[in-house]
Order: C-alpha cells, then structure tokens, then sequence
C-alpha cells in the first residue's frame, strides 16, 4: 500500500510537471455596433498566430489577408463582405485584426470566426457583441466545433437584446484552468504537505481561495494592472520559497496561513491572465458573470485536487519515512521545478 501511494503522488507530481500551463490557446473577437457599421476586433496570441500561418511567412500583407478571412457575417442569409480589414502587432507582440462592416436592418444575424479550424484542438475564443452604448448583449465561447453565433430578434445600428452570459462556459474554462496549470497546483501541493490536519489544510485553501480571489477580481476589472512578465516569474518564486520553506522547516511552517493569503494574491494575478486574454474585464457590463463562473470554476477545480491529495498525504504521514525522505524530497522536487520555472520565465521576458 505504502509504494502504491508514492506512485500516485509520483503521477500527480509528473503530471503537473508536464501538464500545460494553460488552456490550449485562448483568443477574443469582440464585435461593437458603431454608427450604422459592425466593428470587430480579433486578437490572437503569437503562438495562436504560428499554428494558424502553418509554417508560412507572416507578414503585413499575409496578415491583412488572414484579416479579410478571419469573420463572416450574415444579415438574413445574405452574406456581408468587411468594407475595411486592417491587421497591426501589438507591444506584447499579438496579433490584433480589424473589421468594418455595414449594418443591415435584419430579423437575424449570424457570425462565424473562420480560422478556428487552424487551431489546435482546445482552443476558445471569446465572443463579445457590444451596443454603441457599451453595453453588452451577447458572450459566448467559441471553439473549432462551434464556430458560429446566431442573433435573433432583428439587429440595427443599436443593437437589441440577446442570450444571457454562458455561465457554464467559464465555469468549465475555470476548471480547465486550474487543472492543467502546473504552477498553481505545484504551489498548492508544496503547502499541503505541511498540512498534519483537515484543519490546517481548509485554512491554507481558504486562504488560498480568498487570496486569488480578492486578486483576480482586481485585475480582471482593470482596478489593478501587473505585466505577465511581471507576474509568471513570481509565481514561480513562491514555489521556490515554498519548497525551500519545507526543507527548512520540516513539516511545520510558521505564518502558513499569512503566506497562503500573501502568495495567493500573486496567483490570483496570474489567474486573471486567462480572463484577460479573452477580452473579459474590457468592458465593465461584460465582467460580473464570466468573473463570478470561471472563480467558481479555479475553486471546484481545486477541491477536486485536494480531495485526490490530501488522503493520500496523510496516510503517508503515518509513516516515519515519508517525513524523513520522501516530504524532503518532493520538496526539494519542487524547488527544483519552481527555480526552473522562473529562470525560464524571466529569460523569455
């Protein structure tokens, strides 16, 4: 029973090392009525932009092509071709396109994002449809399986009512996210090791919880801005002072919960990246709901990790030598990893 243990902290150590960070690709099309004209705007991150060019040369031209490709519009059936479709590289080096079309008088409107079939299997794009007032009328996560949005009633240069935010869209991508982000599970797995009790372990996930919360709610409303670049290596810096903490310290790590709360506020940043990668928060009556559903969906995700973790963690515990080899170990595994992570992080910034 013992070894069998260890080989399933061993998968679950090898799996978030390997696993990805983050979704298989995220990118946005927000589309805004304008004064009797549809404007779009798609953003794709440079690797989003590699799979969709398939080896060929990205240039300007190249670019402008792929952005006249990029959306199609139909106002009852009739297809509307962009009266305008520019392409620009934007600092942190996505790609932005844009698009004008006309506005017809119409009982129903379909979109349909044209290159998500170039994209890996996985990837979501964010669809906003936004009334010259700001306000929001329709979201929707879209994929290379479900490409296409249908609008009914009638639409005009103001735009009218439409479906209610996907809740259940981004609370799936909230677990998702968590799931596959190595750094964040890595985080939390270093700080349970120290946990001897249920008690110790619900206050490092509360506050954990309450941390990343607090955070991303902030970044996410653009009340506080912090570069990724900025970001992504701290994250990786507290699982080196965890890890290291652990070997210090052996099973008990003072302040726990205040360094919970403290790290916690970092990842919550990095958290919010997913969010604002998908154009949330860009439009403050866009942001409540998807904020609410992909929160809700980080902490399912993360209660599904520590239910499969934290058994198996306590019953080796019981065992004199998991607190004398192998906790150390996977510390020192960790710190490892956490070091990496950051040296990697910082040179690709």
């Amino acid at each position: 029973m013992f070894s069998r243990a260890l080989l399933a902290i061993g998968l679950i150590l090898f799996g978030t090392l390997s696993s990805r960070a983050h979704d298989p690709g995220l990118s946005s099309a927000k589309l805004t009525f304008q004064s009797g004209t549809l404007r779009a705007i798609l953003t794709f991150a440079p690797g989003d932009m590699e799979a969709i060019a398939n080896g060929e040369k990205l240039d300007l031209a190249h670019l402008e092509s792929l952005a006249n490709q990029s959306l199609e519009i139909w106002f009852d059936g009739r297809k509307s071709l962009p009266i305008q479709a520019k392409a620009r590289l934007l600092a942190n080096k996505d790609v932005e396109f844009e698009l004008l079309f006309h506005v017809s008088s119409a009982g129903h409107l379909r979109v349909r994002s044209m290159l998500l079939d170039r994209l890996p299997f996985g990837h979501r794009q964010y669809f906003a449809l936004i009334r010259a007032n700001g306000a929001t009328l329709a979201e929707k996560l879209l994929s290379n399986s479900n490409p296409d949005v249908d609008v009914v009633p009638a639409v005009d240069a103001l735009g009218t009512v439409l479906p209610s935010h996907p809740f259940y869209e981004f609370l799936e991508m909230g677990i998702k996210h968590i799931l596959t982000g190595y750094d964040h599970l890595l985080f939390l797995f270093a700080l349970l090791i120290g946990c001897k009790r249920i008690s110790s372990a619900v206050k490092v996930i509360t506050a954990f919880t309450v941390a990343h919360s607090i955070s991303l709610a902030l970044a996410t409303l653009d009340w506080v801005e912090i570069p990724s670049r900025v970001v992504e290596p701290l994250i990786a810096a507290t699982i080196v002072y965890v890890g290291i903490a652990n070997l210090r310290r052996g099973q008990v790590v003072s302040h726990r919960v205040l360094l919970t709360f403290g790290f916690g506020l970092i990842h919550g940043f990095g958290f919010a990246g997913a969010l604002r990668e998908m154009g949330v928060g860009s439009n403050g009556g866009a942001v409540a709901v998807p904020l609410l559903a992909f929160n809700s969906g980080v902490e399912i995700g993360q209660m599904m990790v520590a239910a499969v973790v934290l058994p198996i963690l306590w019953r080796l515990k019981d065992r004199p030598q998991f607190a004398l080899r192998w906790a150390p170990a996977c510390s020192v595994v960790i710190a490892l990893a956490g070091g990496f992570w950051f040296v990697q992080r910082v040179c690709g910034n």
